[in-house]
């Protein structure tokens, strides 16, 4: 029973201070930001340098090893009829988990937006605005697509995953040389041995902050993998919201001197801002779209077709179900919308004078 007692009391005291970090980064934000951020790469640095010495991804041999404790424990307890004891148990490592991520990583969900750290002025754009700026990023992504290896069927052809993932952190080491924001880890991304379940259910990557893994799934389609490789290590420099480590991807593929990053960056922006024009204006979507280059167009094509051979709807479903309910947990309003809530940092880019 002292155990159990002990057990609870514990449990008790990490809730409470998993309440105090997210209440602190909620209402004290100055304060808590002007060390969180980096206090948080800088952890997640030395945990990643440890893990990178393993080359599998130590994350889902971690998710493995819970699954069969979880299921050996249970036995143990319905055996020896301890029941309350397990339950108090599992109570307690789950509350360890959760403080330890909200401590590590989570409070990045409410850091001031990535603006104010980049110093993008930001303000509410145009449809002609809109249109303007997704003919730049759709010129960019024509000029580019010439510069990449391609198929017999004109796709990006599927480049070297090992060769990828070691290049990958190129762009950020560039981009720290003007911010300090990205002094994070940049070692190599890790390959998901789960990447066909991560295909049915309609994953291309993950980064899992207690071991400081940016891993991607070898389903991605062949003109997005750069691109999705840069988007989680994006996570890895602290930016904890979807459309903010998109934009740290764009940056990071824009700044490497790489030409299938060059281009699955610039190809990642304009199906983006494509997206978002075709919402407000069709027909301007439709002059848009008059220009993209064949290369462009048989990547999107073959992009499409890709993932609705691969993604089970249903499974899909759910999981988009259970991580929209996660990112809303995290005051992120939009939940899996906000991926597409990049085309505002793109348009701040662009007019602040970056492009």
């Amino acid at each position: 029973m002292t155990k159990t007692i002990l057990r609870l009391t514990l449990s008790g005291a990490l809730l409470v201070l998993t309440g105090i970090m997210v209440l602190a980064a909620k209402f004290l934000t100055p304060f808590v930001f002007s060390f969180y951020p980096d206090l948080s790469r800088g952890a997640i640095k030395v945990i990643a340098a440890i893990t990178s010495v393993v080359p599998l991804a130590l994350c889902e041999l971690l998710v493995v090893f819970l699954v069969f404790w979880f299921i050996f424990t249970l036995i143990r307890a319905i055996k020896r009829a301890r029941m309350v004891r397990w339950l108090t148990g599992v109570l307690l490592s789950i509350c360890i988990l959760v403080t330890s991520f909200v401590g590590l990583w989570g409070l990045n969900y409410y850091a001031p937006p990535m603006q104010e750290r980049l110093g993008l002025p930001s303000r509410q754009y145009t449809a002609q605005e809109l249109k303007e700026a997704t003919l730049f990023y759709r010129d960019m992504a024509n000029a580019l697509s010439a510069e990449v290896e391609r198929d017999e069927n004109g796709v990006m052809a599927q480049y070297d995953f090992s060769d990828l993932a070691k290049h990958a952190g190129d762009g950020f080491e560039a981009l720290n040389k003007s911010y300090e924001c990205f002094d994070g880890s940049t070692v190599r991304v890790k390959k998901l041995l789960s990447s066909p379940l991560m295909g049915k259910i309609g994953m291309t990557g993950g980064f899992i902050c207690l071991t400081g893994e940016s891993c991607v799934s070898t389903t991605t389609h062949s003109a997005s993998m750069p691109f999705t490789m840069c988007h989680e290590i994006g996570h890895r420099m602290a930016f904890a919201r979807e459309d903010e480590a998109n934009f740290a991807g764009f940056l990071a593929c824009a700044a490497s001197e790489r030409p299938e990053f060059r281009y699955s960056g610039y190809y990642a922006a304009f199906r983006y801002c494509y997206n978002a024009l075709y919402n407000a204006d069709p027909q301007a979507a439709s002059e848009v779209w008059a220009g993209v280059s064949a290369g462009v167009a048989a990547d999107w094509s073959a992009s499409v077709k890709h993932y609705e051979a691969i993604r089970n709807e249903t499974a899909a479903e759910v999981t988009d179900n259970v991580y929209d309910t996660y990112l809303k947990s995290f005051s992120v309003e939009s939940g899996v919308q906000s991926y597409g809530e990049v085309t505002d940092l793109l348009l701040d880019w662009y007019f602040g004078g970056n492009a």
